[in-house]
């Protein structure tokens, strides 16, 4: 990547300057967002949500940010200047010490079209870590950056992906995603009451669940046990696609339902791109 955008200029890397942006030790709130199919279909979905996360720290979105077709097209321009046609991730990232926040808005390319889903299953392991489920900032990514690091850290492989409970025991959601069980053709991931991480993908995949006649369950009271019941588990979220967990602790799932709803994903954001 050659070129990126810094407080909405898009500039070479090389001569892009941007250590002013870490004085003053800045929060930093930051958003993968997914490009493909000639478009970045949940671009408005994402802008409101970083809107929110923004508003959280009582802060405000730079001006063209309001403008959702100029950002768009600066957007382009950069993905277009580095050669970066078919799909991969923008990477937002807003620095907040003064009054008016710095960003910059980087990139990655893949060589898929498709929205991201690895061929090899993903192992898991439930963290000592947990979250407090009544807190009103759960659902943004930023603020639970630092548990989804340490929760990582604590796997002691980078293979292994933790998944988190609240202080009740129950399940919430994997490091950086939602997650989603099948258990005898019915889909039941955490509701939002059980202080999970509200990904951009997640209402989209129970919608097209919904669409496609499968039964959805949200729930507060998703234990391990629940876990370890399941038929199926996969984890979703825009910045990694849809990963299917091939086993915890000695129990393997199978993968079907994951294989059909990344199908359905894939079709809504060709279609949304074109909008």
């Amino acid at each position: 990547m050659k070129f990126v955008i810094v407080n909405g200029v898009v500039c070479n890397k090389e001569e892009a300057i941007i250590s002013d942006f870490l004085w003053n030790q800045p929060l930093t709130v930051s958003q993968n967002i997914w490009f493909g199919y000639g478009g970045i279909p949940l671009l408005k979905e994402n802008l409101l949500d970083l809107r929110e996360q923004m508003a959280s720290l009582g802060k405000t979105l730079p001006p063209v940010f309001a403008h959702q077709r100029e950002l768009f097209r600066l957007c382009k321009r950069m993905l277009n200047k580095n050669k970066f046609y078919r799909s991969g991730h923008l990477h937002f990232r807003f620095f907040i010490s003064g009054k008016e926040p710095k960003w910059l808005v980087e990139a990655v390319n893949y060589e898929e079209f498709e929205f991201p889903f690895p061929d090899s299953g993903l192992l898991a392991e439930i963290s000592s870590l947990t979250k407090l489920s009544t807190s009103e900032l759960n659902r943004f990514s930023s603020h639970n950056q630092l548990l989804w690091t340490a929760a990582r850290v604590k796997t002691g492989t980078p293979a292994t992906r933790p998944i988190i409970l609240n202080e009740k025991g129950m399940v919430c959601e994997a490091s950086d995603a939602t997650i989603f069980l099948i258990k005898k053709g019915v889909l039941v991931t955490p509701s939002l009451e059980s202080g999970c991480y509200q990904d951009v993908i997640r209402q989209i995949i129970i919608d097209q669940a919904i669409k496609n006649k499968i039964q959805v369950i949200e729930s507060v009271e998703i234990d391990a046990k629940m876990l370890l019941a399941a038929d199926e588990i996969f984890l979703a979220s825009e910045a990694r696609g849809i990963e299917w967990i091939l086993g915890i602790e000695n129990k393997r799932f199978v993968r079907n339902y994951s294989l059909l709803l990344h199908e359905k994903v894939d079709e809504y954001l060709k279609e949304k791109a074109k909008l």
